[in-house]
């Protein structure tokens, strides 16, 4: 444990500046565009809104994160010192694990609402408004499943920071955008022979079926159960790529 302490200590010394420049950059974006929403709808901020910012920010901010934490193996003269380090594989990948999920998550929400109860507060100056703060965690909210969608891509990035030598973003981002555009085309006849009987389908994989015909128009989402399935299957994918991502770490020589 202390050499681990000592580890993470070594981490935070060495990169607090770039954490802390990351931070304010994002901070800045983020105040900047809700303020800007907020000053055009005259104060106005709805939670749709809040929660789109929050899904967004948190995804895309904490994947570009994610892809830096093991930027060092792609430099070897970089890599010589971290992997000839006198510690575990196991430590090494936890530190960059806890940094990339852990504490990136508590930053981000807690910077994140900050930013929200001031701009709700300025806004409810207007005696026509009044915000309500979107709500952190409920069954139907919106930023409840950021943090799932958070979950897979931090596992995705994560592996791909380790296993690409350059441009792990990039490369990573990419790979995912091919999975995904599969998965829909393959996803297409599947539903296509479940509802032969309708003349048009589309199908989003794991968000429902839109169903439309010369008179109905309907969208037919998954119940929750399905909804439950989904979830133990993103965890149990997350699960499976934090664990190939560390052996992948294992492998790295310089």
């Amino acid at each position: 444990m202390q050499r681990f302490l000592r580890l993470l200590s070594k981490q935070t010394k060495e990169n607090y500046k770039t954490y802390l420049l990351s931070l304010a950059v994002m901070v800045g974006i983020l105040s900047l565009l809700m303020g800007m929403v907020t000053y055009a709808n005259h104060g106005s901020l709805q939670t749709k809104v809040q929660a789109a910012f929050f899904v967004n920010f948190l995804v895309f901010s904490g994947a570009i994160f994610t892809s830096m934490i093991f930027a060092d193996l792609g430099d070897k003269k970089k890599a010589i010192p971290v992997l000839t380090l006198p510690v575990s594989n196991f430590e090494r990948f936890l530190v960059g694990w806890i940094y990339s999920f852990v504490i990136f998550q508590l930053v981000f929400t807690t910077s994140f609402f900050a930013i929200d109860f001031i701009l709700i507060t300025l806004g409810n100056t207007n005696p026509v408004i009044k915000n309500e703060m979107v709500v952190l965690w409920s069954e139907q909210s919106e930023i409840l499943m950021a943090y799932e969608i958070f979950v897979v891509i931090h596992a995705i990035m994560l592996l791909g920071a380790i296993f690409f030598e350059k441009l792990h973003f990039i490369k990573t981002a990419f790979f995912l955008f091919i999975f995904v555009i599969a998965l829909i085309l393959i996803s297409q006849p599947f539903t296509r022979m479940l509802f032969a009987d309708v003349e048009h389908i589309k199908a989003v994989p794991f968000i429902g079926v839109n169903v439309q015909d010369n008179v109905h128009d309907l969208m037919v989402n998954p119940d929750r159960s399905a909804n439950m399935i989904t979830a133990f299957m993103a965890v149990a994918v997350t699960l499976l790529l934090w664990t190939a991502a560390f052996f992948k770490l294992k492998e790295k020589q310089v």
